[in-house]
């Protein structure tokens, strides 16, 4: 059950999900196990590949899933992601983000916020794209850029 929650001051400031980062505080905490743990936020660090989380749909028009799911994809380059023909994207990507995926490896809805994983550390936040596994990449929210990991420490100590 979530007891609180905050919200980027700046979400939406330069782009519609610029700064697409909430944090939750829990009714409780949670049981750390093998299958629960914390996990590092990445310092900037990312490789060729991400992998990314969530229960969202396997394909477009899909249905939610009851295991979690993971895909691995690629790191698609800021310049030709803003090159993207879509209102959302087509120059006006901003620093905070980043674009990966898109052809058959692809976040898709419910997927909002799953984790962006290199390297065994978080880099990322599943922020939007446009439709599921065509050949568009997915933008993400980068949380290791200066504003938002300062902001995720401030609230949460870590």
């Amino acid at each position: 059950m979530i007891l609180s929650h905050s919200i980027h001051p700046m979400f939406g400031h330069e782009h519609k999900f610029d700064y697409d980062v909430q944090l939750l505080k829990l009714f409780r905490g949670l049981y750390i196990s093998k299958l629960v743990s914390p996990i590092i936020i990445s310092g900037g660090e990312c490789g060729e590949n991400i992998y990314v989380s969530g229960w969202g749909y396997p394909q477009e028009k899909g249905e939610y899933q009851d295991t979690l799911q993971q895909a691995r994809m690629g790191i698609v380059s800021m310049e030709e992601c803003q090159e993207v023909e879509q209102s959302w994207y087509n120059h006006t990507l901003t620093s905070r983000m980043f674009c990966a995926g898109g052809w058959s490896q692809d976040a898709c809805q419910g997927d909002s916020g799953g984790a962006a994983v290199s390297f065994g550390r978080l880099v990322g936040l599943s922020s939007f794209g446009f439709g599921c596994g065509r050949k568009l990449p997915g933008v993400y929210a980068n949380v290791s850029e200066k504003n938002i990991r300062e902001w995720i420490r401030y609230y949460t100590g870590i």
